[in-house]
């Protein structure tokens, strides 16, 4: 078991050597080929390659993987630059000092991409192709001047060449090589055409055009790789870019190694006519890389503004609310979706000032009017309430908002605003009021009943009692004089007994309506129970009190006939200090004695 958990390991450890170690042989095995082939099929001076694709595949291979591994990819190239360098003729020490700049290039490079961001390197942001394009340069730089030390005749010229080759082989084959593995985990490759067929006719054109020019010597023709290389970036994106440079610069390498292309039309020496070459591609790579991530940004941008197209849409939709326009200058108002929808209609083409109007109930037209020419008038903001009448006659009612507008966005001054159908709300609202007014009516209802006496209608012994505790409050308070008196109707058992309940009743209500006709405005007349009643006089003493009350007795007693009636009066004047059970006392007091001295008359407590 022991040497089978030893073999488990050692089969781990092998396992994750060779995970570590296959992708940096193929890096190695890539740059030996792409070297060998560039200085074959390229004649620079000094050994120098027009294109040095080996640098961009390195730097690939350093941003593709784990930062851990890039000593595995940097050991693996090293080797192979070392290999191709000593293969081209160059001697020990030359090709070593060559093989040190090619690695510190690819590593200087990638470190600066990584330092400023962990992220994948997006070809699409402007930002980042231009910090990606001064990380090249300054990695080039550091490269030619590695290299010139190392020549067998550094001059200036061999530096700017290193530089150029270099730089040409970072700015060409890293981007393509990055796009296509972008593409290649993601399953897609980012661009319009969405299949693969396009794909290769695109390519294919681009190689047609590209043999087509540098295949012959007789014609200035330079200008047709640009456009074929446009199309590409119109079709196909970063993709489209990057591929087609890389197209017209193996074309071209191939070409001059040959003796053959538009370039061989100027008069001067093959260094010079390399030179030539690299700056057209970099000529190239300057125009079709940043033209395709502008164009990049530009769909990303249409995309994000489309996505929040359609979520405005389906937010305007959820919550009933339109936005709209007024240009002052032409009169035309322009209208979302929902705003037709509002309106009950299909969408329109934008409609006037006067028509956008029309569609608001007649009253209400004249609001709507003011309200937007005082907003006109001095610039501010408004909102209204309104109604809308649908074609088919619906009321709607809205709510209107917006704001002025000087025109810095659109290029003329308007009015913009939101419209939202409040109808539910207007409805929920006006129920909700009706709903309170019948709750207040009940409430106010169900006091009444509380407080009302159910048989006379005047105040109940509760609401009497109430009343008076108020005045003595306000008269204890303010020094207002208050009087109470009590009646009852003199032998009113007699009267139950002869004629029966129901006629007794009828003289309670006669009575009560006798006497409470004539109180003065601020009396109160109530039913203390049975046949007695209270009355209390605020603001009175005993002198008016008791002239009113000999008016509420002789009424009573002129009043009505089978059977007629009489009542007797006690009255008392408020002293400060007392309570209402003190004066109800006294006043009653006063009832007994009016009834002791005969009936049908009042007295004053004393």
């Amino acid at each position: 078991m022991r040497h089978l958990a030893v073999m488990d390991r050692t089969a781990s450890s092998l396992a994750a050597r060779a995970h570590s170690v296959l992708p940096a042989v193929s890096t190695g095995l890539l740059y030996f080929v792409a070297a060998i082939s560039a200085l074959t099929w390229s004649h620079g001076q000094d050994g120098i390659a027009t294109v040095w694709p080996s640098s961009g595949i390195l730097l690939a291979a350093l941003l593709l993987s784990p930062w851990q591994r890039a000593g595995w990819h940097i050991g693996a190239a090293s080797i192979a630059s070392l290999v191709a360098n000593l293969l081209q003729g160059n001697s020990l020490w030359t090709a070593t000092g060559f093989t040190v700049a090619n690695m510190m290039e690819s590593f200087l490079a990638a470190w600066l991409l990584r330092r400023r961001s962990s992220e994948w390197i997006s070809f699409s942001d402007p930002a980042r192709l231009a910090e990606y394009c001064i990380a090249a340069s300054l990695a080039a730089v550091s490269a030619a001047t590695i290299a010139t030390a190392f020549a067998p005749t550094p001059s200036l010229v061999f530096w700017f060449s290193w530089l150029s080759t270099d730089l040409l082989g970072i700015l060409l084959v890293t981007p393509l090589i990055l796009v296509v593995a972008a593409a290649t985990m993601k399953q897609r490759i980012r661009s319009r055409a969405r299949t693969k067929t396009e794909v290769f006719g695109i390519f294919a054109m681009v190689v047609l055009v590209c043999f087509l020019t540098f295949t012959q010597s007789t014609y200035p023709l330079l200008f047709l790789p640009m456009l074929a290389i446009l199309v590409a970036v119109s079709r196909l994106g970063l993709l489209g870019a990057a591929g087609g440079v890389v197209i017209a610069a193996a074309v071209s390498s191939v070409a001059i190694s040959y003796g053959s292309g538009p370039v061989m039309l100027i008069d001067a020496s093959a260094q010079f006519k390399s030179l030539f070459v690299q700056f057209y591609l970099l000529a190239l790579f300057a125009a079709a890389l940043p033209m395709s991530a502008l164009l990049a940004a530009r769909r990303r941008l249409l995309g994000q503004l489309s996505e929040t197209v359609r979520l405005l849409q389906l937010a305007e939709t959820a919550a009933n609310v339109g936005h709209w326009r007024l240009d002052i200058g032409s009169g035309v108002v322009t209208w979302s979706p929902e705003v037709f929808k509002i309106h009950g209609l299909n969408a329109e083409t934008p409609r006037s000032l006067t028509r956008a109007i029309d569609a608001y109930h007649p009253d209400d037209r004249k609001l709507v009017t003011e309200k937007l020419d005082h907003a006109i008038q001095h610039q501010c903001g408004f909102e209204f309430t309104a109604r809308i009448i649908r074609p088919s006659g619906e009321i709607r009612h809205v709510l209107s908002r917006g704001e002025f507008e000087k025109g810095q966005l659109h290029g003329s001054a308007g009015m913009f605003g939101i419209i939202q159908d409040i109808t539910s709300q207007f409805i929920y609202e006006r129920d909700l009021l009706a709903a309170s007014a019948l709750a207040r009516q009940a409430a106010n209802d169900a006091k009444l009943m509380a407080e009302t006496d159910q048989l006379t209608g005047i105040a109940n012994r509760r609401r009497i009692s109430a009343e008076l505790e108020m005045e003595i409050a306000n008269s204890t308070k303010h020094g207002r004089p208050l009087a109470v008196a009590i009646f009852d109707i003199d032998h009113f058992k007699q009267i139950n007994d002869r004629f029966g309940h129901h006629v007794g009743d009828e003289v309670l209500k006669r009575v009560s309506k006798d006497a409470d006709r004539e109180l003065r405005s601020g009396d109160m007349l109530g039913r203390f129970g049975g046949e007695e009643f209270v009355i209390l006089f605020p603001g009175a003493g005993s002198h008016i009190a008791l002239k009113v009350a000999e008016r509420v007795r002789r009424i009573i007693e002129a009043g009505g006939v089978n059977p007629s009636v009489t009542v007797s009066i006690g009255v008392a004047e408020f002293a400060q200090g007392e309570t209402a059970e003190t004066i109800l006392r006294r006043a009653d007091e006063a009832l007994y004695a009016a009834k002791a001295d005969g009936r049908n008359m009042l007295r004053l407590a004393s």
